[in-house]
């Protein structure tokens, strides 16, 4: 009797001790980063430069985990409903994506007054800081970088690039199958439908309107006859359109296409130099400007590291970090901070990095070029919207 005593105490002990130390504290120091993957220069400088330096700095253990927008958002949302706790830490996000994630409570905040280099190097009022595609982040995401959409073309195969809509209407209906561009539902080619907008109707025609389905489909009827019009000759005469990005630079990589587009206005600089496309590759934008927008770096509402998440945040706004992000050697994404809130020397470095220093820097156009031609981006409901129309009246021929 008294052994079985015992083992039943000793059996009562194990499972005490496992029970606390089971609900204990977790000191786990990673952090999991969100976004999407398809371009391997941001994946490399994540992996290689920012986890480096997070972890040497912060203490933190960095994880990449590559994932589309949407797929995100249909996790956060998963989670929020049916667990308690998530899987995801910071996200890679802005635009309609945070509207709709500030929307429905998937996000953390506000956090942004707390992180510390977003105070010494960031202007906190400024609308970079402040709003997001027409509305107000709240604090609830950190900016990140900038960019500016911009078109690509081989200079060998189309010496003039097209300036404009009506140009580019002229150059397809004479070469069928040279050009295409993204599915609204991609960001790179709803960028290329807000551009073809704000040049045939006019951004400020637009901006102020409601987030009405029919009011907008009127007002950017004009575009998408436009697009309808030059559907036929597009590549693949426009029953298909690449589904992202990736996908078309492939297509310009392999000539079956003359242009190509992005929201990184310096990617093809990096492009050019890896030998994935031809030396004779140059940027260009239209007469009338492209949009102009700021990524931020989030964190969820249900993030099992919120201190972690907030420290890699940091290290994100570090001015080390910034600039190492705008080398044009790497990523090439342009900085968000203050630059007269940087040293001297870190000014020298943040100039040297934007500056190409080889043969290949005819590739892009300067940011003084960009800036010229930079067009705000409209509010994050009417995107949707415009995206909606475009799903409509283009790619099913809705009317």
């Amino acid at each position: 009797m008294k052994n079985k005593i015992k083992i039943i105490i000793g059996l009562l002990a194990v499972i005490i001790i496992g029970a606390i130390f089971i609900n204990r504290p977790k000191t786990d120091n990673t952090v999991t980063i969100y976004g999407w993957g398809g371009d391997q220069r941001v994946n490399e400088w994540i992996d290689n430069e920012l986890a480096p330096y997070a972890s040497e700095n912060y203490g933190i253990e960095v994880v990449r985990v590559p994932m589309n927008i949407d797929e995100i958002l249909m996790k956060l949302t998963n989670e929020k409903n049916y667990n308690n706790n998530g899987s995801i830490d910071v996200i890679w996000i802005n635009g309609e994506n945070f509207y709709y994630a500030k929307q429905y409570d998937l996000l953390y905040g506000p956090f942004l007054n707390k992180t510390e280099n977003a105070q010494k190097y960031v202007d906190l009022e400024g609308p970079e800081a402040t709003v997001d595609f027409g509305y107000s982040t709240e604090g609830y995401e950190a900016p990140w970088g900038k960019a500016q959409f911009v078109f690509v073309h081989d200079k060998e195969l189309l010496p003039e690039p097209p300036k404009n809509s009506e140009e580019l209407k002229e150059l397809v209906k004479n070469n069928p199958g040279i050009f295409t561009y993204p599915e609204a539902t991609d960001f790179v080619g709803s960028a290329f439908i807000r551009t073809v907008i704000y040049d045939i109707i006019g951004y400020e025609n637009i901006k102020d309107l409601p987030a009405d389905y029919e009011i907008i489909k009127e007002a950017v009827m004009p575009a998408m006859n436009y697009l309808n019009e030059i559907k036929p000759y597009l590549w693949k005469e426009g029953k298909t359109y690449p589904k992202d990005s990736a996908q078309l630079d492939g297509l310009y990589q392999d000539k079956d296409v003359y242009i190509a587009m992005d929201y990184n206005a310096n990617k093809a600089l990096s492009k050019v130099k890896d030998k994935s496309w031809s030396e004779s590759t140059k940027t260009f934008v239209w007469e009338k400007g492209t949009p102009f927008n700021t990524h931020y770096l989030a964190i969820a509402a249900n993030s099992p590291h919120v201190e972690n998440s907030i420290k890699l945040i940091e290290a994100a706004l570090s001015p080390e970090m910034q600039i190492s992000k705008a080398n044009l050697s790497g990523w090439g994404d342009l900085p968000v901070l203050e630059y007269d809130s940087l040293s001297v020397n870190e000014q020298k470095s943040l100039d040297e990095a934007l500056t190409p220093q080889d043969q290949y820097k005819n590739s892009i156009l300067s940011y003084d070029e960009l800036s010229k031609h930079k067009q705000p981006e409209l509010r994050a409901d009417l995107v949707t919207i415009i995206e909606k129309v475009w799903e409509d009246v283009v790619l099913f021929g809705k009317q």
